[in-house]
């Protein structure tokens, strides 16, 4: 069962889906001038943000609980939960269009993924410090 700290803790990654959800959104037009697959952008950012909330659920629990052992499983746990789903995603999305990938959108994507990880681990770490507290 997900703890108040862990609800709290997703606020920001949920803000950021929404905030990178309205640019793609008002900037769909544009995109394909510049070569990106407003699509993949989208898929992405949804997997992302999936991904990320259950990702942020296990590091609160791992930063918060006491047994050691606890803490490794949870952060190595979302560290091969991302790694897998994301490898799958882009595995199954070039293995799909071979020829017809759309490289600036998994860029945007792998950005995307660094400012995900960086939002997690900031607001996972501020929840923890407050916990402890």
């Amino acid at each position: 069962m997900p703890t108040a700290s862990g609800n709290k803790a997703l606020f920001p990654v949920i803000y950021f889906f929404l905030i990178i959800n309205i640019c793609l959104f008002s900037l769909q037009w544009l995109l394909p001038l510049s070569g990106v697959n407003y699509r993949v952008l989208r898929i992405g950012n949804l997997l992302l943000f999936l991904v990320g909330c259950i990702s942020v659920q296990m590091t609160v629990k791992a930063l918060t609980d006491k047994n050691t052992q606890v803490f490794l499983k949870m952060i190595y746990g979302s560290f091969l939960l991302k790694f897998f789903v994301f490898a799958a995603a882009a595995f199954t999305y070039i293995s799909m269009y071979k020829k017809e990938v759309n490289k600036p959108a998994l860029f945007g994507c792998l950005g995307l993924y660094v400012f995900y990880t960086v939002i997690e681990v900031r607001s996972a770490m501020k929840q923890s410090k407050k916990s402890n507290a």
